[in-house]
């Protein structure tokens, strides 16, 4: 991983941040070769990958060389993936002798927030493959990270629907929040308030609505259980039917606006008549 990362910092150009012109144009700039150059000892053990030897910049324009910018990344995803995987096993083996879950749960944790900062920091790189990264880390069952892709890749459904299987009901709100299409949030939350409407907690629906400021006690209602009565909601439905109050006194006050305007259109027309 230390060795990809160096490589990622310190060759700009296998990220498409350095132009490929510029190094046509002054040959001197051009990156040395990733066999030849100062990264690899000249071994040809990648023959037959159907890559050039004109260096990184060259590798770094054929898909699927290995010295892509692309694959590496992907082999960073990767590494950092299997890291998830070796700490959930350590810590497991830690908790059978120490007899505590959270060794094994705290282990598989820091490995994943390093992969999550990680796919966080290359959001915004064109030569992030999120397709590929999140088939790794479906395959290794890192929820969290998979949230984060599906949220990459504009899925904000699936990635609500992950959250909630996972019941990790703080990351569900958070992608929840994301797409910019009101109507779409409003569905998100929905979602979210149905899949919290089974344990009969009144506080947390009630909380959900007033944090999402989409939703509305009417909107909830369709999705409560029978047993919940209406009276749990008070405040609520008072807060709603007082904002009800407040859009029909503004549009009765439009209305006499209105009906003064025409008023005043009649009175003017027939003075315009008399003349």
């Amino acid at each position: 991983v230390r060795y990809l990362k160096h490589i990622v910092q310190h060759h700009p150009e296998l990220m498409g941040k350095v132009s490929s012109a510029t190094d046509e144009a002054d040959p001197s700039r051009a990156a040395p070769s990733i066999r030849t150059g100062s990264l690899l000892p000249d071994n040809d053990f990648v023959a037959g990958s159907g890559e050039d030897h004109q260096g990184i910049g060259a590798a770094a324009s054929v898909p699927g060389s290995w010295a892509s910018g692309t694959a590496i990344l992907n082999a960073l995803t990767v590494l950092h993936a299997y890291d998830c995987v070796c700490g959930a096993r350590k810590g497991k083996d830690a908790a059978d002798v120490t007899a505590s879950s959270e060794t094994a749960q705290a282990g598989s944790a820091d490995a994943e927030d390093e992969l999550i900062a990680f796919l966080t920091a290359q959001e915004s790189n064109g030569l992030l493959d999120p397709r590929f990264a999140l088939r790794v880390c479906a395959e290794h069952r890192l929820s969290r990270a998979v949230v984060l892709l599906y949220g990459i890749m504009g899925m904000h459904e699936e990635a609500v629907d992950v959250a909630l299987r996972q019941g990790d009901l703080g990351l569900a709100k958070h992608n929840a929040c994301k797409p910019e299409d009101r109507r779409l949030r409003q569905k998100l939350w929905l979602r979210i308030v149905e899949s919290q409407v089974a344990s009969g907690d009144v506080q947390l629906i009630t909380g959900l609505i007033r944090e999402s400021q989409e939703l509305s006690v009417r909107d909830v209602l369709p999705y409560m259980s029978d047993s919940i009565t209406i009276q749990a909601f008070q405040p609520e439905i008072c807060e709603c039917l007082d904002t009800y109050e407040g859009q029909i006194d503004t549009l009765r006050q439009e209305m006499e606006d209105h009906r003064r305007a025409l008023q005043a259109f009649k009175e003017d027309l027939k003075q315009a008549e008399e003349r």
